[in-house]
């Protein structure tokens, strides 16, 4: 995802916030200002990234902005509930051998950061996988080429496929645009 739609994303996500913030500090009888001038803040909050879950609640300190800010949300009636993000979905790993079905990915991608943080290149060896983790080891087979390569992305978003492969890695498999191969995953 570029940049630039991620920053709009946080941008949103902290002016909802800051709405449903605002709206709960004027159904409680409190003013804007008063709660402002009290903390040394606005109550309005900014989304954080932190080990232990997906935000932490940060108080944004812009006092010469207070009353421009004020006047921008004083009219709002009701916002919308915030609800935490829910934690992502465990699948298991497939123990020992098992076929799955992979495609691959390129051309589009390329330049891109991939979700492990690397820049990907046709030439990187790696698959795409939606649960395991980055770095995770896997042995593939398919007729008989083996190459054992690393998780570095997520992917697919297919349903029905298991591993996206980046161009070197199904060119060293030998594999068409679609193929059944062999995976095992590393111990």
């Amino acid at each position: 995802m570029p940049a630039y739609l991620a920053r709009i994303g946080v941008t949103i996500f902290a002016l909802l916030l800051a709405i449903a913030m605002v709206t709960e500090q004027q159904a409680a009888g409190g003013s804007l200002v008063a709660a402002a001038n009290e903390t040394g803040s606005l109550p309005l909050v900014a989304p954080a990234i932190d080990k232990d879950g997906p935000f932490v609640v940060a108080p944004i300190r812009q006092p010469d902005r207070i009353e421009e800010l004020a006047g921008q949300v004083a009219g709002v009636e009701t916002a919308p509930a915030v609800v935490p993000a829910a934690p992502p979905a465990v699948v298991a790993a497939p123990a020992g051998d098992g076929l799955v079905l992979a495609s691959w990915y390129g051309p589009g991608f390329y330049g891109n950061r991939t979700a492990c943080g690397q820049t990907y290149t046709p030439e990187i060896l790696g698959v795409a996988h939606k649960t395991l983790p980055c770095g995770t080891l896997l042995t593939l087979t398919f007729g008989a080429r083996v190459v054992t390569i690393a998780v570095i992305d997520r992917g697919p978003y297919v349903a029905g496929r298991t591993l996206d492969l980046s161009n070197a890695t199904k060119l060293a498999l030998g594999c068409t645009d679609l193929c059944t191969l062999r995976m095992q995953v590393g111990r």
